[in-house]
């Protein structure tokens, strides 16, 4: 697991204006890294039509189809926060963590994300820290 989350996978102060803005980059971010190929990149767009992938306090989690895993290279997840905040769905986004899965690998890093958002001096690391390398290790449970 320590391979999911790399630094050069970390963009910080990104400028975006829409949901489609921001896994676009984020699938580019995916597609750099070797992880993915564009049409991974492309059913994350479909997916977020299907189902937006909002999750409230200010993060979106954008990720392919199930039909998709199969353009999966191996498991990475991406983070992008972004320099102002974008309306998507009903929530205000800032931090977009974006997922390529061929299984489950991503599901335990969700959970602590989930419970991360919750910790307000995590919170605040996520939203503000400069240091992509602080950053990385918060992601992995590595804090």
């Amino acid at each position: 697991m320590t391979d999911l989350v790399q630094q050069a996978g970390i963009k910080l102060d990104a400028t975006a204006s829409s949901p489609e803005e921001a896994v676009d980059i984020c699938g580019k971010l995916l597609v750099e890294l070797g992880a993915i190929t564009s049409s991974y990149a492309d059913a994350m767009w479909e997916r977020e039509q299907i189902f937006p992938s909002a999750i409230g306090m200010g993060f979106a989690i954008p990720h392919g189809t199930d039909e998709s895993r199969a353009h999966v290279i191996f498991d990475q997840l991406v983070f992008v926060r972004l320099a102002k905040p974008i309306s998507w769905a009903d929530d205000e986004v800032t931090c977009v963590l974006g997922i390529a899965s061929q299984g489950d690998g991503h599901v335990e890093l969700l959970g602590n994300l989930a419970e991360m958002i919750q910790d307000e001096d995590k919170l605040a690391i996520l939203q503000n820290s400069d240091n992509p390398e602080e950053i990385a290790q918060l992601l992995l449970g590595n804090d």
